[in-house]
């Protein structure tokens, strides 16, 4: 009855504000609600959990309740033997007993009352090894449960983070996505919590049971104490959840700045702005600080409140015990002592019920916050086509292609239309912004187009399966992302069916080899997190390799001699002319110099095409192009 009010008021918490004036229902109506009739994502997330393994579910929770019922039962058999070893009467107590006091009965014609007592109480024992044998099992049972649902939870968030759309997923922080991540386990904690307090539930009632069995005045009084507890408990809870959600913001903050920073650990050195990475991220930390000492102080109120009126009613237990004793007579008091026993051992494990559903309400936040990124029905995923892609035969179309990013006033390509044909070499040139990285995304299906078709032999990108058309594309980003493995498995990435010689095949061909052998491991040396040990060119070159050796139709260059020296870029100048043979190269550059062989070049200003052409046919056009490389000549 005290957790009455406790679930009542974490169901009033779901709504959001944690003084809902709804009347609040009991703790087990408000998880049989959350758990099998509610419609929020948290419920339909932890119902599909406990679904999935049904059967230990079922096993936990029929071993809580025979654990339960063994609980109470023992307790019985120990106060039937301080009644039989007192002399008291226990005709009518036999007789509450149905077909088991029929055999007491029976038993007591052939036994003296001592040795009744002793029969009794190694019954007991045996009750009590069994009840522990049936607790263990239920909380093995429970522990299956937890650790395969936040494995099972794991794999679903990595397995939505990798097949949502690009465009979905950019919207996330890096430092959020790790939070999601890290609480999965409050989920776990969060069913354990759950399984506990359901086998504490099964146990309190099998006492209840027991109480108005022994004393069933004493009973009614306890359960007014209860119901007065549960009331004053309300406000606690309420708060408990409220500070919960604030201290799940200010994590999630936390986590954005303490990764932002890290990752750009190199910038902040280099402008020396270490205390104001440090204030930020210190501010973040207040907040969840004052948010955790917050919910601990409340957290802490619990216990205080339920032990006030646990000494309150124990004073009116005697009171009330006292005239028991009075009008009845001694042989009342193996049932009063029994009364007193089953009592103590029930209050702890009322503060030990009330803690759990503090526990379920400090949890909830972190489950709804899993269960919402896992949600499918508001996200964006790519569009999987069912045809096969093996090879460019012909050419690859843009008819009239235009493309608005998510939450952007303009868009990013507009009315795109030209002709790539299998072989050549295709080359985009223009300021920031002006819509060459776009062409890329829209190649590769990061993103899909707002309007207009891109087509690949005739068939609308679309339609092809999404893997076959990308394992026939090779591409090196401005922003090379290296991992924190060894060189050979980085390269590997390209095809991950490689063998050695192949791995340094590509490389020598990216003009990586030589540098590659005067590192400590050579291809095993280990690069550390996005290939610091590395240079610029030398992680570009890397990329490189690992694009060549996927062996693609498609070579797309996205401004990737940028960070090479002139040395460097001459030696990538050559391998592109290796390269060429049989293939289709798309460069994205900065520097012209590096597309003056393109058999077009494309001249993007705003998202549109302004100049298409050959180097020497844009040069005496004597228009934006040229412009562009006279300055970068003169430079």
């Amino acid at each position: 009855m005290q957790l009455h009010i406790r679930k009542r008021v974490a169901e009033a918490i779901k709504a959001g504000t944690g003084h809902s004036t709804e009347v609040v229902p009991s703790p087990l109506r408000q998880l049989a609600r959350l758990i099998s009739g509610g419609d929020t994502v948290t419920a339909q997330l932890l119902r599909g959990l406990l679904w999935k393994y049904r059967i230990f579910v079922v096993i936990a929770l029929l071993t809580s309740l025979g654990a339960a019922v063994f609980e109470g039962s023992t307790l019985a058999v120990f106060t039937l033997a301080l009644e039989a070893l007192s002399g008291a009467e226990t005709a009518s107590a036999y007789a509450d007993l149905g077909i088991v006091g029929e055999g007491l009965q029976a038993l007591q014609q052939t036994v003296t009352s001592r040795q009744l007592f002793f029969i009794l109480v190694f019954v007991a024992v045996i009750m009590q090894v069994i009840r522990s044998g049936l607790q263990f099992g239920s909380r093995y049972a429970a522990s299956f449960i937890t650790s395969w649902s936040e494995g099972d939870l794991r794999r679903r968030l990595l397995r939505q983070f990798m097949t949502m759309s690009y465009a979905q997923t950019s919207q996330y922080k890096t430092g959020d996505l790790v939070s999601y991540s890290e609480q999965i386990t409050y989920v776990g904690h969060l069913l354990f919590t759950i399984h506990s307090g359901i086998s504490l539930l099964l146990i309190l009632v099998t006492y209840v049971a027991i109480l108005f069995w022994l004393a069933w005045p004493l009973t009614l009084m306890s359960v007014l104490a209860l119901i007065l507890l549960s009331l004053s408990l309300g406000r606690v809870i309420s708060n408990i959840r409220h500070i919960s959600s604030r201290f799940v913001q200010a994590t999630v903050t936390l986590n954005e700045h303490i990764v932002e920073f890290l990752s750009g650990l190199r910038v902040i050195h280099t402008f020396s702005r270490e205390h104001y990475a440090i204030q930020r991220t210190g501010n973040a930390i207040d907040e969840s600080v004052r948010a955790r000492r917050l919910a601990l102080v409340w957290k802490g109120a619990v216990d205080p409140i339920v032990e006030t009126t646990a000494v309150v009613g124990l004073a009116c237990f005697l009171a009330l015990g006292f005239w028991l004793v009075e009008n009845e007579g001694l042989t009342t008091l193996p049932r009063l002592a029994m009364f007193v026993i089953v009592m103590f051992r029930l209050l702890p494990r009322i503060s030990t019920l009330n803690a759990q559903v503090a526990g379920i309400s400090n949890d909830l936040p972190y489950a709804e916050r899993v269960a919402n990124i896992l949600q499918q029905d508001d996200k964006r995923y790519m569009v999987e086509g069912v045809r096969s892609f093996n090879k460019l035969a012909n050419q690859i179309v843009f008819d009239k292609v235009s493309l608005q990013y998510s939450g952007e006033e303009k868009v990013a390509v507009s009315d795109l239309s030209f002709t790539i044909e299998k072989g050549q070499t295709i080359a985009f040139v223009g300021a920031s912004g002006s819509g060459k990285s776009t062409i890329v995304n829209l190649l590769l299906r990061l993103y899909d187009p707002t309007v207009g078709q891109i087509s690949a032999d005739g068939v609308d990108l679309r339609e092809l399966q999404l893997s076959g058309w990308r394992e026939r594309i090779g591409v090196v980003d401005q922003d090379t992302f290296i991992f924190n493995s060894s060189i050979a498995e980085n390269i590997r990435l390209g095809r991950l069916n490689a063998t050695r010689e192949e791995i340094i095949t590509a490389a020598q061909v990216a003009n990586a080899h030589e540098f590659i052998m005067e590192l400590s491991d050579g291809y095993e040396t280990v690069v550390g997190n996005r290939g610091y040990r590395l240079s610029g060119g030398q992680r570009q070159r890397i990329a490189i390799a690992r694009a060549v050796l996927r062996d693609p139709d498609i070579l797309i260059f996205d401004e990737a001699t940028s960070a090479l020296d002139s040395q460097s870029e001459q030696l990538i100048q050559v391998s592109l002319e290796n390269l060429r043979q049989g293939r289709t190269v798309i460069l994205i550059a900065h520097r012209l110099s590096t597309i003056i062989l393109a058999d077009r070049i494309y001249v993007l200003e705003a998202g549109g095409i302004i100049e298409q052409g050959t180097h020497l046919q844009l040069l005496a056009d004597n228009d934006r192009y040229a412009t562009m490389w006279k300055l970068q000549s003169l430079g």
